[in-house]
C-alpha cells in the first residue's frame, strides 16, 4: 500500500494542538463555525486570541511548516499559508474588544459571530458560543446583520452580503435589506482590490445574473459597476427581444451554462455540436489566471462588459431602426477602464478586452459562409487563445438576443460555426490555426535582399495564411512562394 497522504483535519490538528499549548485562551471563530454547522470543509480558518496573534503566528508557522505574513500591525492580525500537505489559510488574530463576546458582536453577520474553544474542536457536537444568534438564523437561512452599524463599520461589507446571500442560498433578512439600501452609497470607501475580491466570488458563484440584479435591487450596482447600471433602458431594434441590460443578464446566463463544461448542461443541438469538445473547453474554462479566478469566472466578466459600449453609440436611423454601430470598439475602453479601476491584473484585462473587441466577429464569420482556412487563421491570430471565449460568448450572445424567437436553422448555423473554430483549435491546430513556419525572417532578408522592416513581416504573414490555405506544404514552396510575391505587381497580404 501507499503511503496515506495527511488530511486537512490532520494540519487542523496540528496547528489547534500547538496554538492550545502555547495560549491559555484562543477560538475557532467566523466562517469555519458556520461550516462545522453545515457538514462542509473551506480552506479558510479564523483563529482569535486574546493578545500576541503575531507572535504567536510567526511561531506556528515556523512549527508547522507554513508560509507567514502580516495582515495588520495595528490590529495585532497575522496569516499563515499553507500548501503542502494540503490547502489552508489560517488567519490569527487579537480580540476586538475587551473579550470574545465583544468581539463576535462587532462582526459582520450573525451566521458569523459565532466561536469554538480550541479545547473542544473536534468534539462530536462542540458548544458554540454564539451571543448574537447566528445558529437559529443559519437554520432560517436567514442573512442578519448583528446591528445597525455593521455595514458603516466596513463598507464592503454590503457586498459580502450579496455573496453570502450566493453562496450559501440565505434570504436577507428585512431589517438588514434595509440597512444595506441606506448605507449602499458607501460601498465606494473599501478599497478597490476589496471590492474586485467580493465582486469576483459573486460572478463565480453560480445564478451570477441573478446575484447581479439583486445588488441592483439593493443599490449598490450603480455605485460599483455604474457602466452596467447605465445599460438599464437602452432599447434595441429586432432580433434583439430585451434591452441591453436585461440581454446583458442573459448573455452572463448563457454563458454560465456554457462554459460549466464538462458538466455543462447542453440542449439537444448543442450536444451534437459541442459534446466533442466537453474535456477540451473544461481544461479551457478551469484554468486559473490571477488570485484563484478562474477563466470561467472571467468569462462572466466578459459577457456582462461585452455590450457596455452600447448606449454611448446609440443611434437611430430615420426608419427608426436603432443602431450602436462601433459599440464593441468603444466597448473595449470603457470595459479596461472598468477592470483598471477595480485592479484586475494586466493579464486578465487584455483577456476581457480580447474577448469584448473580437465579439462580433463570429457573426461576421457566418456572413461569409463557407468559412475558408484563411479566415480561422485570421480569427485566431487576431483572438489567440482568446478566440474559445469569443466563440462560446457568441453563443450566449445569439440565445440572450433571441430568446423564444431563435430559430433551428438559425441556431444549428451558429452551432456549426462553432464546431468548426472549435475543431480547427483544439484538434488540428497545425492546419490553421498555427501552421508551422516554413520559413524565417533572416530567410526573406537573404531570399530577396531586402531591409529589416514592416514588409519582412507582411511577407511572413502571407507565407502563414497560404498555408492555412493549403496552398504551400514545404520549405521549397515557401521560398518559390516568396519570390513571386516579390515580383511587381503582386500583393504580400
Amino acid at each position: 500500500m501507499g503511503q496515506v497522504q495527511p488530511t486537512q483535519n490532520d494540519l487542523m490538528g496540528r496547528v489547534i494542538r500547538f496554538v492550545a499549548s502555547e495560549v491559555e485562551e484562543a477560538y475557532v471563530a467566523g466562517g469555519r463555525v458556520r461550516e462545522v454547522l453545515l457538514g462542509k470543509t473551506g480552506k479558510d480558518v479564523d483563529l482569535v486570541v486574546a493578545a500576541d496573534a503575531i507572535r504567536l503566528a510567526r511561531r506556528l508557522a515556523d512549527r508547522t511548516g507554513g508560509a507567514f505574513y502580516v495582515l495588520d500591525e495595528e490590529t495585532d492580525a497575522a496569516r499563515i499559508v499553507y500548501r503542502k500537505p494540503c490547502e489552508l489559510i489560517v488567519d490569527v488574530a487579537r480580540m476586538r474588544g475587551p473579550d470574545l463576546v465583544a468581539d463576535l458582536r462587532g462582526r459582520d453577520f450573525t451566521i458569523n459571530a459565532m466561536a469554538i474553544d480550541l479545547r473542544h474542536y473536534f468534539e462530536a457536537e462542540p458548544p458554540i458560543v454564539d451571543p448574537c444568534g447566528g445558529q437559529g438564523d443559519l437554520l432560517a437561512r436567514l442573512l442578519r446583520a448583528t446591528g445597525s452599524d455593521a455595514f458603516r463599520a466596513d463598507p464592503v461589507r454590503l457586498l459580502r452580503a450579496v455573496r453570502f446571500v450566493s453562496t450559501l442560498g440565505l434570504d436577507i433578512e428585512p431589517q438588514t435589506e434595509s440597512w444595506i439600501r441606506r448605507d449602499a452609497h458607501l460601498i465606494t470607501q473599501p478599497s478597490a482590490e476589496r471590492i474586485r475580491q467580493e465582486l469576483a466570488l459573486i460572478m463565480e458563484a453560480q445564478g451570477a445574473a441573478d446575484h447581479l440584479r439583486r445588488m441592483d435591487g439593493l443599490g449598490l450596482l450603480q455605485h460599483v459597476l455604474p457602466e452596467v447600471a447605465a445599460l438599464k433602458g437602452v432599447a434595441q431594434s429586432p432580433p434583439h427581444i430585451h434591452d441591453v441590460y436585461e440581454h446583458t443578464l442573459q448573455t452572463i446566463a448563457g454563458a454560465e451554462r456554457l462554459s460549466a463544461f464538462p458538466d455543462a448542461e447542453l440542449g439537444p443541438h448543442e450536444q451534437e455540436f459541442l459534446s466533442g469538445f466537453a474535456a477540451d473547453l473544461g481544461a479551457h474554462f478551469g484554468q486559473v489566471l490571477c488570485e484563484q479566478r478562474t477563466r470561467a469566472t472571467l468569462f462572466k466578466f466578459a459577457a456582462m462588459l461585452h455590450d457596455v459600449g452600447k448606449p454611448k453609440s446609440h443611434s437611430q436611423d430615420d426608419d427608426g431602426r436603432i443602431r450602436a454601430f462601433g459599440h464593441e470598439r468603444l466597448g473595449v475602453e470603457m470595459a479596461e477602464h472598468v477592470l483598471t479601476r477595480l485592479r484586475f491584473s494586466a493579464q486578465e484585462i487584455r483577456l476581457l478586452g480580447t474577448i469584448v473587441r473580437h465579439h462580433m466577429r463570429p457573426g461576421w464569420l457566418l456572413k461569409q459562409s463557407p468559412v475558408t482556412n484563411r479566415a480561422v487563421y485570421r480569427f485566431f491570430r487576431d483572438t489567440g487563445d482568446a478566440g474559445i471565449d469569443v466563440v462560446m460568448l457568441a453563443l450566449a450572445d445569439q440565445r440572450a438576443t433571441r430568446g423564444e424567437t431563435l430559430t433551428t436553422k438559425h441556431w444549428r448555423d451558429y452551432l456549426h460555426l462553432a464546431e468548426l473554430l472549435l475543431e480547427s483549435y483544439f484538434h488540428k491546430p497545425t492546419e490553421a490555426v498555427d501552421p508551422p513556419r516554413l520559413v524565417s525572417g533572416d530567410d526573406v532578408l537573404s531570399l530577396l535582399g531586402i531591409p529589416p522592416g514592416r514588409q519582412v513581416g507582411e511577407l511572413l504573414e502571407a507565407v502563414r495564411e497560404a498555408q492555412a490555405e493549403g496552398l504551400l506544404r514545404s520549405r521549397e514552396e515557401a521560398l518559390d512562394f516568396l519570390r513571386r510575391q516579390s515580383t511587381p505587381g503582386n500583393e504580400t497580404t
